[in-house]
């Protein structure tokens, strides 16, 4: 599991028809400050996420890998 900010969304010309309806978000992973283990700060890689419950940007998602 990968705690991530939500920084975006794509838009997909074409996709799986499994996917129809599917949001696309840009999230960049959250990683724990080390000297404060209870807060975090930006990674510096981003990732694209299916969003199946209507996250908005700004907001901090759980994502789910499988």
């Amino acid at each position: 599991m990968i705690l991530a900010q939500v920084e975006g969304s794509v838009v997909a010309t074409k996709k799986n028809p499994k996917m129809t309806g599917s949001k696309f978000l840009v999230v960049r992973p959250l990683v724990v400050d080390t000297p404060a283990a209870d807060k975090f700060r930006p990674g510096s890689s981003t990732l694209v996420a299916v969003d199946a419950l209507g996250a908005g940007e700004g907001e901090v998602v759980l994502i789910v890998q499988g």
